[in-house]
């Protein structure tokens, strides 16, 4: 009796372990219709690659509020960003291409049936932040400086919020 009991219960775990949908790029999708989907992502790109050829996972390119430099006789943002699957890829725009300075780890990225999004990334150094679509503005990224939703209003920084550039 224990040996049936014992094998039912390890074809139940077997069977909850492949209950996720999974991809060739270690992709994990929980959710469905009724609610929001999350994709767990582990990156395998490497930071040289050129985003030109990735899927973007959020369109269009977007620039940081802040100021960084001149370009000319033009001011740029500190950052431009793309996200893709797996990364936020952070760069300059050099003969109007966006070319990567450096990527951030996706960690978990969320959209909801009205298409506003939740980015959860970490840093090289360990700085785990989050961008989240603003209410009522689909072209503006917020961006808080924790993963925990609890935090946002201390976390915020507004300097570091994205706006869709293109």
């Amino acid at each position: 009796m224990k040996k049936k009991l014992f094998a039912v219960l390890l074809m139940i775990a077997v069977g909850a372990v492949g209950c996720g949908a999974k991809t060739d790029n270690d992709t994990t999708i929980i959710g469905g219709a009724d609610g929001p989907t999350s994709v767990f992502l582990s990156s395998n790109a490497s930071e040289d690659e050129a985003t030109d050829d990735l899927n973007l996972a959020i369109s269009g390119t977007w620039q940081t509020a802040s100021i960084g430099y001149e370009d000319g006789d033009e001011m740029q943002p500190e950052y431009y960003v793309q996200f893709t699957e797996t990364e936020v890829n952070y760069g300059h725009m050099k003969d109007g291409a966006f070319a990567v300075d450096h990527s951030d780890k996706i960690s978990e990225f969320e959209t909801n049936a009205n298409g506003e999004y939740i980015v959860k990334a970490e840093s090289a150094d360990g700085v785990k932040y989050t961008y989240r679509t603003a209410e009522g503005d689909a072209d503006v990224l917020e961006y808080y400086e924790t993963w925990n939703e609890d935090d946002f209003s201390e976390m915020y920084r507004a300097g570091a919020s994205l706006s869709r550039n293109s």
